[in-house]
């Protein structure tokens, strides 16, 4: 199709008017609504109302141009899409676009719109938002209506928004719902990934902001991605298993993965989301309650090639804030070795940081950004 990072009709650009495209799991007017997915598309009637963050952005004036892409039911990180063609990643088209908002990244990198609304389940607006270098926002969880949103895990799902700018990442993370209020953050903790080419970059970065700096190895990463993904996994086998009497009709790689959930205990995902109020209570106790921010790597690897779809731990350093709902925002960043974020045949990749705040702190997140961008804005 022309426009890859689309699905059905495109509405023109309008010059001097906030441009906005909207995950296709997000109900439109008019539109269907497919998922992604040509097994829902085949039946799909279209949507009598605006989802809550479309009528949201109306009433501001904002131009919705149509539906974005989207990996499948919005279940992975890779971006690809066997039946409505696939996002063309501008840094390099033979890497992914990241998933599972991959069309909403996409046609804001390349300019088709001011913002891209997602939503981000485990990672599903930082990823495309790094591979495609931009910015994205996963605001805190249950601050956004979800009220005509396709649910994928309803204990994880958030929806936010994508932009190449600040400004009119704030524009429109306010059309949507949000608020923006408080202060900046007081000191920043760093928090080890496990990588030290990667790690070194957001030591660089750190070491100009006029904030404090304090290491945060409390933080067990790993301990909150395997509770994470397992609450993400039980809750997505519920909203899909019925879909698998077609399988025949779904993306294999989204099979395989639905497959798998299959061998997840009760048990072993209730434990998991009884585990989580403890774990946020003692994030919220290292940020000093809110006092403080975390900064880390938004992937801690390099991003995939199409050809490998080698997507392993793509996003263990975003599903633990989904598990904690707390707001992350992600920031591509001109330092650090060329193409340490991912090199391509068509170019490189531009660093990307992820900054985590306590829940409803998402100004200290784009003060940070802000104060970030001004000395090592890519563009």
């Amino acid at each position: 199709m022309n426009n890859p990072w689309m699905i059905g009709e495109v509405e023109p650009y309008r010059v001097g008017t906030f441009n906005v495209v909207v995950k296709d799991n997000l109900d439109v007017q008019g539109l269907p609504t497919t998922c992604g997915s040509r097994l829902v598309a085949s039946t799909a009637l279209p949507a009598e109302e605006d989802s809550s963050v479309v009528a949201r952005l109306r009433a501001t004036g904002a131009h919705v141009r149509g539906k974005a892409n989207l990996v499948e039911f919005a279940f992975g990180v890779h971006g690809i899409n066997p039946w409505f063609g696939t996002p063309t990643n501008p840094c390099s088209s033979d890497l992914i676009p990241g998933g599972s908002s991959s069309g909403s990244a996409v046609a804001v990198a390349v300019g088709a719109a001011e913002v891209g609304i997602g939503t981000d389940t485990g990672g599903s607006i930082r990823i495309p938002a790094a591979c495609c270098g931009v910015l994205g926002l996963k605001p805190t969880y249950g601050l956004i209506d979800e009220t005509g949103c396709a649910p994928l895990a309803p204990s994880l799902d958030t929806i936010g928004v994508l932009s190449r700018t600040i400004g009119d990442l704030e524009q429109g993370f306010v059309g949507i719902g949000g608020i923006l209020e408080g202060s900046a953050p007081a000191w920043i903790g760093q928090l080890p990934s496990g990588v030290t080419a990667f790690d070194a970059v957001v030591t660089e970065v750190l070491a100009s902001i006029d904030l404090p700096i304090r290491p945060m190895p409390e933080v067990e990463i790993d301990h909150l991605w395997e509770d994470g993904n397992t609450v993400l996994l039980s809750e997505a086998y519920r909203q899909l298993s019925g879909y698998l009497s077609q399988a025949h009709r779904l993306d294999p790689r989204g099979l395989e993965r639905l497959r798998g959930a299959m061998r997840i205990s009760e048990s072993h995902y209730l434990d998991a989301l009884q585990r989580r109020e403890g774990q946020r209570e003692r994030f919220f106790r290292l940020l000093g309650m809110g006092e403080g921010i975390l900064v880390l790597p938004t992937m801690a690897r390099a991003v995939p090639y199409r050809s490998s779809l080698d997507v392993s731990q793509v996003n263990r350093l975003t599903l633990p804030f989904n598990y904690l709902g707390c707001p992350a925002l992600t920031l591509p960043v001109d330092v650090g070795a060329l193409g340490l974020q991912g090199h391509g045949s068509g170019g490189t990749v531009p660093f990307a940081l992820q900054l985590v705040a306590v829940d409803h702190r998402e100004s200290q997140l784009l003060e940070a950004a802000r104060c970030i961008d001004e000395r090592f804005s890519r563009r």
